[in-house]
């Protein structure tokens, strides 16, 4: 009988072929080409999404505790703090828009 591999919990490489878009207003997380239309959280405007610094995220998921997801309260919260101490928003590199 065949045996499941586990999944290797996510590292930077793991992000490395999308954008992370953080909504500047939740701290909510996209991954992907374009964000939605409205956050699914608090329904900012997608140009409220940001491109996150990928070792940002890496960082704050590298110390999720056990069964916490990403888009948990408190890591969002976490995750708007770290974005205004890096200045993050302030030098994203795109702003939510439609892409070609």
């Amino acid at each position: 009988m065949a045996t499941k591999k586990k999944k290797a919990p996510p590292t930077l490489a793991t992000f490395s072929m999308s954008i992370l878009w953080t909504c500047t207003s939740c701290g909510f997380v996209l991954e992907g080409r374009q964000p939605h239309m409205e956050c699914p959280s608090c329904e900012a405007y997608k140009t409220a999404y940001v491109n996150l610094p990928q070792h940002i995220e890496a960082d704050l998921r590298a110390n999720l505790k056990k069964g916490q997801h990403f888009n948990a309260t408190e890591v969002r919260q976490e995750r708007l703090r770290v974005m205004r101490e890096a200045n993050a928003q302030d030098t994203f590199y795109v702003k939510g828009r439609f892409m070609p």
